[in-house]
């Protein structure tokens, strides 16, 4: 369990984030590059916005990525209870456990991070290239390996190393009698969350709502009143990523009740809720994609409609076709570059709830087993499996929408509000069907080869025990 090999995906995720900052750490330098090339003098202002918005959005796929680690890392843990426990029963203490996990962590962190970077850097080459090719940027050398590089770098494999750290924590609560049991139980921890996590929660939701409350109220007087409410927007979700397993079992109990009638459904959903946290750590990465989609766009679609109504207002409700036209068509492509960058975050978040929802059923090989045994066929295991996939990607989607709609309706009421036009929240259809539709194609995918290759077992060999 502490190889590096046992933590593949993780090593997929860092690469990811990796790719993802190379690519924003080099971009500023060739725009820069690209517009003195074409004359333009003083350009250094224009390289630290770009560099500001870069890291930025790195931010926002560490912060995703990091929580992606530790809950694969939890899940990992989870699975190796006996392990663990016999490890624990000939003598080793729980603290040189965690140190070696942590330990695997950092060369993990490493790995991805020097990967990752390599892949980012041989992207922007290949951009570059085509781009100089079509003539869309000038003919002139571009800085493909700067200084910078190595800061992304570094910074995942300190994520990585952190979410390890937070992820290993679940190993000081392994007892050595759990070695002498023929099955792992869901533990205290996936059952119920502790009384600090709550507080926390509380205390983080209660505090950003505060602050994104302030800056409704002085949206009338001045656009800055989007600072203390994208304050509160961090501070209020940093509250429902720590309290996911405040969050989440409610959203998944309710999902859970539909088609109920249905025993494989029903059953899908008993088993979602046996296990709250490991359910909450599955879902919780993709519920942070989903609501950075959300508000982005949602934002955008607000500022789209205020500014056409102001082009109205400004033709004395005249405003040509042809105008309106050409800043639909700029927030196309506007709406379409954010959500590329915003959409890479989300990928990040697909990849760990894919792992997740593998490592759960290849985990819980005995348990279908037993459910075979007991009468349900092949295919009756199979759909319960991905009913359960599904329901909690759906839980994950609509927490998204509606978290998302909420910080986008807020962000654009405090940034727009002083204009004096009516904001209401506009969901672009697109995005929403983009959104569930990967959705539920994630939650296909993500089950149907470990289902495939947990089936393989005969029951008797699935009941053994090791």
């Amino acid at each position: 369990m502490n190889g590096v090999r046992s933590f593949a995906p993780t090593i997929l995720v860092a690469a990811l984030g990796t790719t993802f900052g190379s690519a924003l750490v080099i971009a500023p330098g060739i725009v820069v590059q690209a517009l003195g090339a074409a004359g333009l003098a003083d350009l250094g202002p224009v390289k630290a916005i770009l560099s500001v918005v870069g890291w930025l959005f790195l931010g926002i796929a560490l912060y995703v990525g990091a929580i992606v680690t530790a809950n694969t890392c939890a899940t990992l843990i989870a699975g190796q209870t006996r392990i663990i426990a016999l490890q624990r029963l000939v003598g080793a203490t729980g603290a040189t456990l965690r140190a070696r996990i942590t330990r695997t962590g950092l060369v993990v962190g490493i790995i991805g991070g020097l990967a990752g970077a390599v892949v980012g850097t041989a992207l922007s080459a290949v951009f570059v290239l085509v781009l100089r090719g079509n003539g869309f940027l000038p003919d002139t050398e571009y800085t493909l390996v700067p200084w910078e590089l190595v800061l992304p770098i570094v910074a995942v494999v300190l994520a990585t190393w952190g979410a390890f750290a937070a992820g290993s924590r679940r190993v000081l609560t392994v007892t050595p009698l759990e070695a002498l049991s023929s099955s792992v139980e869901p533990s205290h921890d996936d059952v119920r969350s502790g009384t600090a996590r709550k507080i926390w929660a509380i205390v983080l939701m209660a505090g950003g709502a505060g602050l994104m409350l302030l800056g409704l109220a002085l949206s009338a007087g001045s656009p800055v009143a989007v600072l203390p409410a994208a304050l509160g927007g961090f501070v209020s979700f940093a509250g429902v990523a720590v309290g996911a397993t405040i969050v989440m079992p409610p959203v998944l109990q309710l999902i859970g009740r539909i088609g109920s009638h249905d025993p494989v459904v029903l059953l899908a959903g008993r088993n979602a809720m046996r296990a709250p946290a490991r359910s909450s750590r599955a879902t919780i990465g993709l519920v942070i994609g989903v609501t950075l989609l959300v508000t982005f766009a949602v934002a955008l679609g607000i500022m789209q409609h205020v500014l056409e109504a102001q082009l109205e207002d400004m033709n004395g409700g005249q405003a040509t076709a042809d105008m309106l036209q050409a800043q639909r068509d700029f927030f196309v492509q506007l709406n379409a570059v954010v959500s590329v960058i915003v959409g890479f975050s989300a990928v990040i978040a697909a990849v760990g709830v894919v792992n997740a929802l593998a490592l759960g059923v290849l985990q819980r090989r005995r348990e279908l087993g037993l459910l075979r045994v007991l009468g349900l066929t092949g295919a009756q295991v199979r759909r319960m499996i991905v009913t359960e996939a599904v329901q909690m990607v759906v839980a994950a989607v609509v927490t998204g929408l509606v978290l998302g709609t909420v910080y986008g309706w807020v962000g654009g009421q405090t940034l727009l509000g002083s204009l004096g036009t009516p904001v209401t929240p506009v969901l672009p259809p697109l995005t929403i069907g983009i959104v569930v539709v990967g959705a539920l194609v994630l939650a296909v995918v993500a089950t149907i080869a470990p289902v495939r290759r947990a089936m393989r077992v005969p029951p008797t060999e699935a009941l053994a025990v090791d």
